[in-house]
């Protein structure tokens, strides 16, 4: 969840190994593979949205 407000995957695997503490040691390759999943999904959903076939694209609004 980190990841998806703050788009810092390192900083958020770091919060999480700090508030893990020692015990979060056993778990840091699944909190790992958590944050980037997380933060592929994020930057996936973000993207603009297609558009529909044969739509032109309007030049007066910004490319995103």
């Amino acid at each position: 969840m980190a990841v998806a407000m703050l788009k810092l995957p390192m900083t958020s695997v770091l919060l999480a190994g700090l508030l893990l503490g020692a015990e979060g040691l056993d778990v840091m390759p699944l909190v790992i593979v958590a944050v980037v999943v997380s933060y592929v999904a994020t930057l996936r959903l973000a993207s603009s949205p297609a558009l529909p076939h044969g739509a032109e694209p309007n030049p007066a609004m910004p490319a995103v």
